[in-house]
């Protein structure tokens, strides 16, 4: 999406009239953190983009849960385009930033969120890049675990709190995703057996395709303030069609479509396990002779 790099910023290409704005951002506290001046800048086409966000604050101080909101924001140095120096500059991560853009009006702002969710997955797959597919399964297998436990927290406001309730609403976002599936379906499909997961039996980019899911239908209900579980299923379903379409658009495999591995995450975890087993065993084996027989006998 541009020229990037962490101390500098990214160019915004996906606006045809940016006039070249920057969107900085850092790496800081292990996620992105974004330049809120800048994306002010590019929302608003504004010449005092500072003052628009100073202004925008004082505005909206007093509403309910901006003093939440603003807790959020940090103070990082950031590169000046204009002198090449570091001043201390708003920043704010993914979540709170498209929280802010909810804040202001804009036709830009679909764009914007859109290419803030995109560079939010990026580190992901910088992470992935070096790794063979077991590792890349393995990394991702774990991101999916722990977001699905931070979407669980966040739909717990909307009444999901059984297990039943968040496994109907996982099944809404997979059918959304999978043209209709439901996770028994796709356990079927692939041919699992009763208490198997099927995100055990997932390659790499068909984790990425429900870890793309699941942080975009949580970002949306917390966006939305989605507070019923009607909605909430209706907006995993819409979130799962729409990470289809893109996969469609960008002429990608449909997930239901991917290959199921051969191994589970779990059996690639126990015959890793097992080689590091064998590998510290045979370290500290003791030779069969001493070391002066075995000279005696070479």
């Amino acid at each position: 999406m541009g020229d990037q790099d962490e101390q500098g910023g990214s160019v915004a290409p996906f606006i045809p009239d940016a006039g070249g704005r920057v969107i900085r951002r850092q790496w800081h506290a292990g996620r992105w953190f974004f330049s809120v001046v800048d994306v002010v800048a590019i929302l608003t086409d504004s010449e005092a983009p500072r003052r628009y966000w100073s202004d925008l604050k004082r505005k909206l101080h007093d509403d309910e849960g901006f003093s939440e909101l603003y807790a959020k924001i940090v103070q990082l140095k950031l590169l000046s385009p204009l002198d090449g120096k570091k001043y201390a500059t708003d920043a704010a991560d993914v979540e709170t930033m498209l929280r802010i853009i909810q804040s202001v009006p804009s036709p830009r702002a679909e764009p914007v969120k859109q290419w803030l969710a995109q560079v939010g997955a990026q580190r992901l797959e910088e992470a992935a890049a070096g790794l063979d597919e077991d590792q890349r399964r393995q990394l991702l297998r774990g991101e999916v675990a722990d977001k699905n436990r931070s979407l669980a927290d966040t739909v717990s406001v909307a009444g999901i709190i059984t297990t039943r309730d968040f496994a109907v609403f996982q099944d809404w976002g997979y059918k959304g995703l999978y043209a209709g599936e439901t996770a028994r379906d796709i356990a079927t499909r692939k041919g699992l057996a009763k208490g198997e997961h099927i995100l055990d039996w997932m390659g790499s980019e068909e984790l990425a395709a429900n870890w793309f899911r699941i942080t975009q239908a949580e970002a949306k209900m917390r966006r939305e303030g989605v507070d019923n579980k009607g909605d909430a299923n209706r907006t995993h379903y819409t979130v799962g069609q729409a990470v289809r379409k893109t996969i469609a658009d960008l002429g990608g495999t449909m997930p239901e479509e991917l290959p199921t591995p051969a191994e589970s995450i779990k059996q690639v975890e126990q015959r890793k396990q097992m080689r590091l087993e064998q590998e510290a065993h045979q370290r500290i084996q003791p030779p069969l002779f001493g070391a002066g027989e075995a000279d005696q006998n070479s």
